[in-house]
């Protein structure tokens, strides 16, 4: 039997080349298949944008170069696919089979996708989970938990905060390095958000694309809701114990490395593939210490991603930032520790102890100069992370 032949018009649709400026890569996901893949949206037109959907993860890398840089490309072998999300519109599927490649100039200028505007958090109170946030200014109340989780096999660091704007009030998670980035009572400009449901309330989650840039006060709206949380103590003792973690963590996909060679100039991904500068990848920290308090309790603390950052900026000790055996020695060596722990058990912010300042304060005063100099890491540690929560 003889079958129809395909009619032009469809055998065109599919093979026809996507054309467009690309914006809003995602990061690399996983589906519920065990798939992996990511989102991206193409501009076909003036004010025309698209949905791809992307099933090749190292086609990231050029997705993102091409968004970097505001070229215009070509999706060859993309297929098009009716719409779920827009009726009447059809979303781009790119597989391994397809190509990124340059285009010519186009008829119709870059212009950044309506969901990259600037939005106030009455708009976002009212979407829905999964929504993209593109800009929004908001002012940081309070913090009302601090988390680790394990996301691909790495102790990640959460911090949710309560923020506002004169429009209302609403939740913001940030995670890792990005926790650093702001202060209560603070005002900020955030990208890259995205939205979930936490009950009938909207909250908001960054992603490995969120950027924090401070700004002047927002204001606030009439009313805000402070949260009852539990409140911080502090613990001072002799260290009897610690251990710290040092895990270089890939940018892109987020996976932890357990094999990066010291003197290398560059490592390849252990999960998604990609050949990077060593440097790229971003340090994170994990791990406890054990205190004997001077009642004579020993506790076991664990300690927070935020609280080793914070104890390699602020004692100069980059040198020794990606070596977990020489802070051990650091912190051990101290005559006194100091540590803030939160109502979660999780030590938030330590250094030395009044006793430890006064022995090590002339030693520090003579390696300050040296060390700042030294602090090759200082960007690589205040890279952003992306997690969808």
């Amino acid at each position: 039997m003889k079958m129809a032949a395909q009619s032009p018009t469809k055998r065109k649709m599919e093979e026809e080349p996507v054309t467009g400026y690309l914006h809003e890569v995602s990061p690399v996901k996983t589906s519920r298949r065990n798939v992996r893949y990511f989102d991206a949206t193409v501009q076909t037109g003036q004010g025309d944008y698209k949905r791809v959907v992307c099933f090749s993860p190292e086609k990231r890398a050029s997705f993102q170069q091409a968004i970097d840089n505001k070229q215009s490309v070509k999706l060859i072998d993309a297929q098009k696919t009716i719409s779920s999300s827009n009726p009447g519109t059809f979303d781009v599927l790119v597989s391994s089979r397809s190509s990124v490649e340059a285009a010519e100039q186009l008829p119709f200028p870059w212009r950044e996708p309506p969901t990259a505007d600037k939005v106030a958090i009455a708009d976002v109170l009212a979407l829905g989970p999964r929504q993209r946030v593109g800009v929004m200014e908001a002012r940081v109340l309070q913090t009302t938990a601090n988390r680790v989780v394990p996301v691909n096999g790495v102790a990640s660091e959460l911090r949710v905060f309560e923020i506002c704007d004169p429009t209302g009030q609403t939740a913001l998670t940030l995670w890792d390095r990005q926790i650093m980035s702001v202060q209560e009572g603070k005002s900020y400009r955030f990208t890259a958000l995205s939205t979930r449901k936490e009950g009938d309330r909207t909250v908001l989650t960054s992603s490995l694309q969120t950027a924090i840039t401070a700004v002047g006060d927002v204001g606030r709206p009439p009313s805000v809701r402070m949260l009852a949380v539990a409140g911080d103590q502090t613990v001072r003792g002799q260290v009897t114990g610690v251990q710290i973690v040092v895990k270089p963590r890939c940018r892109r996909c987020h996976a932890g490395q357990e094999s990066v060679a010291a003197r290398s100039t560059t490592h390849r991904c252990e999960r998604c593939g990609i050949l990077q500068h060593t440097n790229a990848y971003v340090l994170t920290y994990s791990g406890m210490v054990m205190v004997a308090t001077r009642n004579g309790e020993e506790l076991s603390l664990t300690l927070t991603n935020s609280a080793v950052f914070n104890y390699v900026r602020d004692n100069y000790l980059s040198r020794m930032a990606h070596d977990g055996p020489s802070l051990e020695e650091e912190v051990i060596g101290l005559s006194e520790l100091e540590a803030t722990v939160n109502g979660e058990g999780l030590v938030v912010r330590f250094g030395p102890g009044v006793q430890a300042e006064a022995s090590g304060s002339a030693k520090q005063d003579g390696a300050q100069g040296e060390e700042v100099k030294t602090c090759e890491l200082g960007e690589l540690l205040a890279e952003s992370e992306d997690i969808n929560a």
